[in-house]
């Protein structure tokens, strides 16, 4: 088998090389972090429907 460089890896819609895989890891970061300050599945994870309150009472 001959080398394999990372201009020979295709990321598909991120494109090849370093270019494709830096792109595809920022969004892979972007989407998977643990630590996203915007993502609201966090803010209700350890409700059940009896003991949270809904936003929806209030209107």
């Amino acid at each position: 088998m001959e080398g394999t460089t990372m201009k020979d890896f295709d990321f598909g819609y991120f494109g090849t090389g370093d270019e494709g895989y830096a792109q595809y890891m920022t969004a892979f970061e972007r989407n998977f972090s643990t630590d996203s300050t915007d993502s609201f599945a966090s803010d209700d994870a350890d409700c059940d429907a009896d003991s949270c309150d809904s936003t929806e009472d209030d209107f």
